[in-house]
């Protein structure tokens, strides 16, 4: 769908079997965007979220800087910042003022 009707172009297609979520995640750019603009993850052992809900993960420059600003506006903090270094990231959980979960990415490379 996001290929087709949006025009993103596929960048990464990870196969994540580790820890207690295996996962495999998408990241994608604007057309002729070098760097990944937009993520979906798909967990492969939970179930599917509840009818409407989704997680959305947005790439940031600054992460510690994102969440305070989740917080200064209504949202939470989840997880604080995590180190992903075997993908180069950075990431961490919030939720939005409706409890709606987002993760937020920063890339270390």
């Amino acid at each position: 769908f996001y290929t087709a009707a949006l025009g993103l172009e596929v960048l990464v297609r990870l196969n994540v079997d580790e820890g207690d979520a295996p996962l495999q995640e998408l990241f994608f750019a604007m057309p002729g965007g070098a760097k990944p603009d937009f993520a979906l993850i798909k967990y492969t052992d939970r179930p599917v979220p509840p009818p409407g809900e989704a997680l959305l993960t947005f790439m940031v420059a600054a992460l510690e800087a994102t969440i305070a600003a989740v917080e200064a506006h209504g949202g939470r903090n989840l997880t604080g910042a995590i180190e992903a270094p075997q993908w180069a990231m950075r990431l961490a959980f919030v939720a939005d003022p409706g409890g709606h979960q987002i993760e937020l990415m920063q890339a270390t490379a």
